[in-house]
């Protein structure tokens, strides 16, 4: 059937991707779009004979597909969104901006769990999501064994385990309210399935959306969730990252060019995405087009278009379509493969400034990587500005940090003098108010800035190896990934443990 994409492809879309017309919304019954959830999306040409989007919780009812196309006597496409967006959208079209609590989750801080016995399972897991927004948690686990439930939230990158009423009597009905929430199938318990839950977090008289990207994957006692968190806090301004005077300045330069590319790197997890959010924060204003495409969108940017990859727009297609909508600046959320390299030099190279994040180990091995995607070297002098490798460590916790020389075995690995230092080490205080007694609170980043100057630049064209290069850079004063870490660790910012623990081995024996 025309407008319906192969079972694999139907994957989730994002409401802000689509306008909401009232007029185009009211072209289906509001009874008949709330019993079925289904929603028309864009502006409907009533003269057109194009396909109109719906908005569907299941793209793949043909049953359903048909009605909708014979109620409006046009062929349809459909996508897929959940239940929350669905509902949001209609009540956009037809009016009752004041239903949006009803329909979405709402949460709050938690000051302890309920272990009441006949506790129902909705508030429990009302609980749990609230308290782990709280602690500001990057993630929820909850894992099935045979005879037990665990719960651990991930806290400043490191897992915590969570005392909680989830066990293997309520675990069933735990997973099912959450594919509810999220729009999965109930009965389907052989496969993996991924949704998203839409929340409202209140605290202290303030409200800010959260995203849970949910990921369900079955096992051998049950069904495993893991929760990534989004939360809709504003981004962290430039100076707040924790790069340094210098580097700040020359950051701050690099992204006030009106041409080339900058690129973010380093593993998941390591702040990629709050960077080029800082960077689109300071570099935003009315007379810069800012368009990005993301994968997912993690906050709304004022007067910023912003894209969500889908099945039916790639990064790369996305990459290709900005070319032809006059934008200033384009943020690219991943490189991935040749196709968005390909489209994400040829920005770079015809008066765009190009942000994006690539997968490498440090800030010169971009080259490399850029290279095996298919760009030539000579492409990548000319069109790449500069590379930023960062890693996420720990805070310590300014009334728990204890002045402590360094182990034998951190001297060795990070190639330390004896009496080097200051250095500090947590000694958590239980009845801290901080940090709790964990002996952190909060990230800091660690940060290796390459930036191209003209012999840099006559090296990578000239095919020279990676080695020579960092050599080079580093003479030319480039502060590393390990030289960082011990510049914030000296400073009683985090200590040598955490390098340790967030610093690939390869890039300390190199140091």
């Amino acid at each position: 059937m025309e407008g319906l994409p192969p079972d694999g492809d139907r994957e989730f879309s994002e409401l802000a991707q689509f306008e909401i017309d009232a007029r185009s919304v009211r072209l289906l019954e509001r009874d008949f779009c709330t019993r079925h959830e289904v929603v028309v999306l864009g502006k409907v040409d009533p003269a057109g004979r194009e396909p109109v989007t719906v908005g569907m919780l299941n793209p793949g009812r043909r049953s359903l597909v048909v009605q909708v196309e014979s109620a409006l006597r046009r062929s349809v496409r459909a996508v897929r969104l959940n239940s929350w967006e669905i509902q949001r959208a209609l009540v956009e079209g037809y009016g009752g901006a004041a239903e949006r609590d009803r329909m979405t989750l709402l949460l709050g801080p938690v000051s302890d769990f309920s272990f009441e016995r006949d506790q129902d399972v909705p508030r429990l897991l009302d609980e749990i999501l609230g308290s782990a927004v709280q602690r500001r948690a990057s993630d929820i686990h909850i894992e099935t064994y045979q005879d037990d439930v665990d719960v651990r939230f991930r806290v400043d990158g490191v897992l915590r385990q969570v005392a909680t009423p989830l066990s293997v009597a309520n675990i069933q009905a735990a997973i099912a309210r959450l594919k509810v929430l999220s729009s999965l199938d109930i009965a389907e318990r052989r496969r993996a399935q991924d949704g998203r839950i839409q929340a409202l977090y209140r605290e202290g008289g303030e409200e800010r959306e959260v995203d849970f990207r949910l990921s369900v994957v079955p096992g051998p006692f049950g069904e495993d969730a893991v929760l990534r968190i989004l939360d809709s806090s504003a981004p962290l301004p430039l100076a707040k990252l924790g790069l340094g005077e210098t580097p700040l300045a020359t950051f701050e330069r690099l992204i006030a060019n009106p041409e080339g590319m900058i690129l973010v790197t380093g593993p998941t997890g390591s702040g990629k995405t709050t960077t080029l959010y800082a960077a689109i924060h300071h570099i935003n204003s009315p007379g810069n087009k800012i368009l990005t495409v993301e994968d997912p969108i993690e906050y709304h940017f004022p007067k910023t278009n912003q894209k969500q990859v889908s099945s039916w727009m790639s990064f790369a297609d996305y990459a290709r379509a900005f070319m032809r909508q006059n934008p200033d600046v384009i943020l690219i959320g991943e490189i991935r493969d040749e196709e968005t390299a390909s489209a994400a030099v040829r920005a770079a190279q015809t008066g765009h400034l190009v942000l994006s994040t690539l997968h490498t180990n440090d800030s010169i091995s971009t080259i490399s990587r850029l290279q095996t995607l298919g760009v030539p070297a000579g492409l990548i002098a000319a069109c790449l500005l500069g590379a930023v490798s960062q890693r996420l460590v720990r805070r310590l916790c300014p009334h728990c940090r204890v002045e402590s020389p360094p182990t034998e075995r951190e001297i060795r690995r990070l190639g330390l003098a004896a009496a080097d230092g200051p250095f500090f080490r947590p000694e958590p205080k239980v009845d801290c108010e901080i940090c709790a007694g964990a002996g952190y609170k909060g990230r800091v980043g660690l940060y290796e800035l390459f930036v191209l100057d003209g012999p840099l630049a006559d090296l990578i064209a000239e095919g020279a190896p990676i080695h020579r290069i960092r050599a080079a850079a580093i003479e030319k004063g480039m502060d590393t990934l390990p030289s960082n870490g011990l510049e914030k660790a000296r400073a009683g910012i985090t200590s040598l443990e955490e390098i340790l623990r967030v610093v690939p081995y390869r890039i300390l024996a190199a140091h």
